[in-house]
């Protein structure tokens, strides 16, 4: 006697539905960068007419005043485009500007802004530039170069590239150093730019003492930076008494004792470039960079043992 065959059901399949791109995660630092941008040109319009006082000879802007301009209305464009694309949802299935190339153009892109604004802020913040004419000019061009700085490295993160966190995560002082150091590339360029164009002898010397203030605490942190990254090894390889030269290395009492020293310097620095009549009194830049590396270097002395 057969017995019926039971029917088995196949499980119910899902329902396919249409995959749709998700939204670009960096929408907030590139809404930051578009509204630095938008302040710095907003602030730009109102002052080429304003005449210029300070202790340099002449002003030099009013030469290439449209140069100024083109700075802030390029990125404020550019990220507002993007974040178009990125929200309205037909022109995102289509166009995703986060996945073009494999990520790759948003790089490209995100690297051009970088070198825009180094040079936009550069140019703007110059000894006798417009930056000086409105503060907003001047915090504004250095906020749109962080934030391109910051969507270059969100989009790092993202693809599993080299970030300033990856770069900076050898030791607890090795941030600090690299901040001393740009800081120093600041002050040093800042003060070198402004000799050609100061009006008083008192001002040259002023110029000329904040160039070896950032050309020592240049060299300084150079030198730790890249005892971290291990490129001076070769060298001390190269001498005979390698074994005894281990303590020019990080984190030991030659790296304290070096942060104590610059901490020193940069004590006499700011004391004598931030004084009354003193040229960081006019070059905002040199003047905020000869702070920010006092504070910077401050953090150099944590977490320093005591060496072998």
């Amino acid at each position: 006697m057969t017995m019926p065959s039971s029917q088995t059901q196949s499980p119910p399949q899902p329902s396919s539905s249409p995959t749709f791109a998700e939204h670009n995660k960096k929408w907030k630092a590139y809404l930051l960068l578009s509204t630095t941008s938008l302040v710095n040109f907003v602030s730009l319009i109102d002052v080429f007419d304003i005449p210029f006082r300070s202790l340099f000879r002449t002003p030099t802007y009013t030469q290439h005043s449209h140069i100024n301009l083109m700075f802030g209305i390029v990125t404020f464009l550019t990220p507002l485009f993007i974040l178009f694309f990125d929200f309205v949802s037909c022109l995102r299935n289509k166009f995703d500007f986060a996945t073009l190339w494999d990520g790759k153009l948003e790089g490209y892109t995100l690297l051009v802004h970088v070198l825009w604004w180094t040079f936009g802020t550069a140019f703007m913040t110059k000894a006798g530039g417009i930056a000086y004419e409105a503060l907003n000019v001047y915090f504004s061009s250095w906020a749109s170069l962080f934030s391109s700085i910051h969507l270059l490295d969100l989009w790092g993160g993202e693809k599993d590239v080299l970030t300033i966190r990856e770069l900076t995560r050898l030791s607890i002082t090795l941030p600090a150093w690299w901040a001393v150091f740009w800081s120093s590339i600041v002050t040093f360029a800042s003060a070198a730019d402004a000799i050609r164009i100061v009006q008083t002898p008192s001002a040259k010397k002023s110029c000329e003492f904040a160039v070896a203030v950032g050309v020592i605490s240049a060299i300084v942190s150079a030198f730790f930076i890249l005892q971290h990254y291990e490129f001076l090894t070769c060298c001390c390889r190269c001498c005979e008494g390698f074994e005894t030269m281990k303590w020019l290395s990080y984190g030991g009492w030659f790296e304290l004792a070096c942060s104590l020293l610059v901490n020193l310097w940069f004590i006499i620095g700011v004391d004598q470039l931030t004084s009354a009549g003193q040229i960081s009194s006019t070059i905002t830049g040199e003047g905020k960079s000869a702070f920010g590396i006092l504070w910077d270097d401050d953090g150099d002395d944590e977490g320093v043992d005591g060496g072998d």
